[in-house]
């Protein structure tokens, strides 16, 4: 039996694995993309698991006993099948770089744990909410990878299964749970704070309206005021590295759209009911005059846009660009089908390499082929046929 002075060393390792329950808040909220946050947590948790096997106890020459197996059952059971496959590549890459007698059993324990996690996602994924006793089951299900000893030699395996599993099973029936309980919490937090943001008229980081609010706010003032009140909507791709968005996190785009909307105030009728759709265009809503004087409008709006700077938390600043394209509806049923329709609305060209502002000639609408469609389309057709486009760049 490991003596207590044996188990008392497991207390830094353990400690250890608070670091997953921080990653899971802080890298979940700070990546705006489900999948880069699965890559990211599934590199902590096998980061995890390589530190516990520089932490642990070695009875016999080439075997080594450790927390390993902790982080990847929870990987497999929190983190979906990319995260999974991140942790077991750095736990197993580290157990063979040690070596060692028991380096294949080691490996085997790492590979049938993640795939415990992975059965027990599956089993409960029919409760919304697991409760603590199904982590307690996740917890006994991870005495099943003690069968790995089978590839030790037949003398230390005998030793481990009755001096070490025991205690390694006490501790994973302890932690697994609690740790298990602590992640589940950090991803509820997650989930009623964007059932809350969605739920919410307007986006908390950028202060624009959500998609819901402002076409519910554009028909209502389309429908109460003056004709001409609102006669199209002005269409705003922000454009910027890919490579920002990972590095400074999901709130770089709305620091973006919030800059985007800033430099708007006072050259719009509307620049007050600024909303955003789903895949993170401005939308302003134009008067008639605005839409008949569009060329103008669209040029005042560049020179405006290419005063503005955008500088982070850190002092740092940097250049990013935007696509303009104003879309006319002529009566209130063509306004509500641009609502609708607004989200399949290509993006305009790319911009020139110069950085100068570029003006474009829209795609004109369709084939022959098209015209047997409905007039719902052939109306988004000719509202694209007749648009404008602006890129511009925004200078530092």
């Amino acid at each position: 039996m490991l003596q207590g002075y044996n188990v008392v060393d497991f207390a830094g390792p353990i400690g250890l694995l608070c670091v997953l329950i921080v990653g899971v808040g802080e890298i979940r909220r700070w990546l705006s993309s489900p999948k880069q946050a699965q890559y990211v947590l599934g590199a902590i948790f096998g980061l995890v698991a390589v530190i516990e096997m520089e932490m642990p106890i070695s009875p016999f020459e080439g075997v080594i006993i450790d927390l390993r197996i902790v982080p990847v059952i929870l990987a497999g059971a929190f983190l979906g099948w990319r995260g999974l496959a991140v942790c077991l590549v750095m736990a197993i890459s580290t157990r063979l770089y040690i070596g060692g007698v028991g380096a294949g059993s080691g490996v085997a324990s790492v590979v049938i744990s993640g795939a415990l996690g992975a059965l027990w996602t599956s089993a409960t994924r029919a409760h919304l909410r697991r409760g603590f006793w199904q982590l307690c089951q996740l917890g006994l299900i991870s005495g099943l990878s003690f069968v790995s000893a089978a590839l030790l030699p037949a003398d230390i395996a005998i030793w481990f299964v009755w001096n070490a599993a025991p205690i390694l099973w006490l501790i994973y029936l302890v932690t697994i749970p609690i740790v298990g309980a602590l992640i589940q919490r950090e991803i509820r937090r997650i989930e009623t704070e964007h059932f809350m943001r969605e739920g919410a008229s307007t986006c908390p980081d950028s202060g624009l309206l959500r998609p819901a609010s402002f076409i519910r706010e554009t028909l209502q003032l389309a429908a109460t005021e003056p004709k001409g009140t609102v006669a199209g909507l002005l269409v705003i791709w922000p454009v910027y590295a890919k490579w920002l968005g990972t590095f400074w996190g999901s709130g770089l785009t709305s620091r973006v759209q919030a800059a985007m909307a800033i430099a708007l105030v006072g050259r719009l009728t509307h620049s007050g009911r600024i909303g955003l759709s789903r895949h993170g265009h401005l939308l302003v809503p134009l008067t008639a005059e605005e839409v008949a004087q569009h060329r103008d409008a669209t040029e005042s709006l560049s020179r405006r846009l290419a005063q503005t700077e955008l500088r982070l938390s850190a002092g740092q600043k940097f250049r990013f660009g935007a696509k303009l394209r104003v879309l006319p509806a002529q009566n209130d049923a063509e306004l509500f089908d641009l609502l609708q329709s607004v989200e399949s609305i290509d993006s305009p060209p790319a911009e020139s390499c110069d950085g100068q502002p570029t003006s474009y000639a829209a795609a004109q609408a369709g084939n022959g082929t098209r015209q047997s469609r409905d007039s719902l389309f052939a109306k988004l057709d000719a509202t694209l046929a007749v648009s404008r486009t602006d890129t511009v760049r925004l200078n530092d």
